[in-house]
């Protein structure tokens, strides 16, 4: 007991110092703590929101004062994401210090609820016999929408259903009925679905069953820019029977018709010729006559610009009468191709060539270009018109249906960038990669989803892509028709795609391994490329009002 005694100060002695250099395993340890409050103010705290730790895996939720806490984290910096819905997910960084409480308070704020409504077909026809069709409404956007419709004081046509509501994502679809009984003529007519505070149009037609002939104008505008005197419209007839038809008064001095009324034979047409007399129209004109055939009457606008001159804007750029249009968003504008009875760029830039015999014809002001299937005609600008990763092609087309309308050829011998349509739908894609037979032809992917725009009518396209809209390593690409967005896709490939092209091609053939794609009989006309930039949905509808 003695020799313990004695040892035993000096054992003391020796663990103490010891003890007193192991750390408290608390104090080796940090907390996370924080508050999810909404934005802009900050001062509303937003309860059940996920908060998750990227690394670990760990995650939580927001009590109803917003307040969140991770406990015995292990010192160093961590990602934290902030997800909830009807919030756009937000995230941030905190550094953890041991012994320490890490605060980490984040503002989230509300998504911007939209609906944007997509109607498919946007036009019926019901002709001599038909008398149920249908169109589907889809809701492409975030937020459920209340709609109604409006069907006018037609008492020959009536629906399955004129209001409900439509979730996002969701479609829905409605089934318009015609009674001929109460039709002694044909009747176009416009009803309008009302969906969160926009008006869409939906176009009917019906005929009684005796009715045989059809009036198809073409073109509608005529645009006689700043030197043009004469302007020619056609008048088709697709019926079965002599169509009858006759123009209104014209209401400005100065504009003639060689002819006011005349008949067409079946399935025949007749040209028209407008004539200006500049010496009694001074300044700029707009206005507009009627072409009637006692059951269609049809709008044909007239732009007259006055004389030729240089623009105050870019005097570098003398004003030629062949674009009325031409200021329009003009930044960014790489090429513009009208189609004029020549096949060049209008700024004088690129040159470009026909082969295969593509045929000029009236467009939507001045020539437009016709493609042939049958010939596989086509047009190409041998410059890589493509070269950067932000881009946009605007152009106006009709007549389209299956077939390549436009491509990049490259200089490995593949082709990008090229926008066809497979069974009525518009299709985009952006690499080489992706032009493979199994996802270009047999599925449906890259396809947007739009309106029927296989028609007679001239139609505005636009095509915006960019490789920096989305995450890395995606194209996004959207389309706008007649001036409304009408889809995005994503397609997975890189940025590398824009060092290959070295010429563009409208129309013609396109070949992808064991497949090839020609073009259909459409026109085009007023082609615009933007090699640098993303149009602005209002840019886009600045060029298609300016064509109206």
């Amino acid at each position: 007991m003695k020799f313990i005694l004695k040892f035993l100060p000096v054992f003391l002695a020796t663990i103490l110092p010891l003890a007193s250099c192991t750390e408290d395993p608390e104090d080796a340890m940090g907390t996370i703590v924080g508050f999810v409050t909404q934005a802009p103010a900050g001062t509303e705290p937003i309860s059940g929101v996920t908060v998750s730790i990227l690394s670990t895996g760990q995650s939580t939720t927001t009590g109803s004062n917003g307040a969140f806490t991770f406990i015995n984290m292990q010192p160093g910096s961590y990602s934290l994401q902030f997800s909830k819905a009807g919030y756009n997910t937000n995230s941030r960084t905190v550094t953890v210090v041991a012994g320490n409480e890490n605060q980490c308070d984040v503002q989230m704020s509300k998504v911007n609820e939209e609906a944007e409504i997509v109607i498919n077909p946007s036009s019926l026809n019901f002709g001599t016999t038909q008398t149920d069709m249908s169109v589907t409404i889809k809701n492409n956007g975030n937020a459920t929408a209340s709609w109604s419709l409006e069907l006018g004081n037609n008492s020959w046509l009536s629906a399955s259903q004129v209001g409900g509501s439509i979730q996002a994502g969701r479609t829905q679809s409605i089934t318009f009925s015609v009674d001929r009984n109460y039709l002694s003529e044909t009747r176009t007519v416009v009803v309008n679905l009302q969906a969160f505070g926009n008006s869409y149009p939906i176009t009917v037609s019906c005929s009684p069953r005796n009715t045989t002939s059809h009036m198809v104008i073409e073109p509608t505008s005529l645009n006689f820019g700043s030197e043009s005197t004469h302007q020619t419209f056609t008048i088709r007839n697709t019926g079965t029977s002599t169509l009858s038809w006759n123009a209104s008064a014209l209401t400005a001095n100065g504009l003639s018709l060689s002819a006011m009324q005349g008949t067409v034979s079946a399935g025949g047409s007749s040209v028209v010729v407008a004539t200006v007399d500049r010496t009694v129209i001074t300044g700029e004109l707009v206005t507009t006559f009627i072409i009637s055939d006692g059951v269609k009457d049809q709008t044909v606008t007239v732009n007259i610009n006055k004389g030729a001159g240089t623009d105050p804007d870019d005097p570098e750029n003398p004003g030629t009468g062949d674009d009325p249009n031409k200021m329009v968003v003009k930044n960014g504008l790489s090429a513009y191709f009208l189609f004029n009875d020549n096949f060049d760029d209008a700024m004088g830039r690129f040159d470009g060539f026909g082969f295969k015999s593509p045929e000029f014809v009236s467009g939507i002001s001045g020539k437009a270009v016709s493609f042939s299937k049958a010939k596989e005609s086509a047009v190409e600008i041998p410059y890589g018109l493509i070269n950067t990763t932000s881009f946009s092609v605007s152009f106006w087309a009709k007549n389209l249906s299956d077939g390549v309308i436009y491509y990049s050829k490259c200089s490995d011998n593949n082709n990008r960038f090229t926008l066809s349509m497979k069974n009525g739908s518009l299709k985009f894609i952006c690499s080489d990669y992706h032009n493979e037979a199994l996802n270009h032809y047999n599925n449906d992917v890259y396809t947007f989803s739009h309106s029927t725009i296989s028609s007679d009518e001239w139609h505005h396209i636009v095509v915006v892509s960019d490789y920096g809209l989305t995450q890395y390593g995606y194209w996004t690409s959207i389309l706008y028709i007649d001036g409304k967005r009408c889809g995005t896709i994503s397609e997975q490939t890189n940025n590398s795609e824009v060092g290959y092209p070295n010429a563009f091609v409208i129309g013609g053939k396109a070949s992808y391994y064991n497949y090839a794609l020609t073009c259909p009989n459409f026109s085009m006309d007023d082609l615009r490329i933007y090699d640098s930039r993303v149009l602005s949905a209002d840019e886009i509808k600045e060029i298609y009002k300016a064509r109206q």
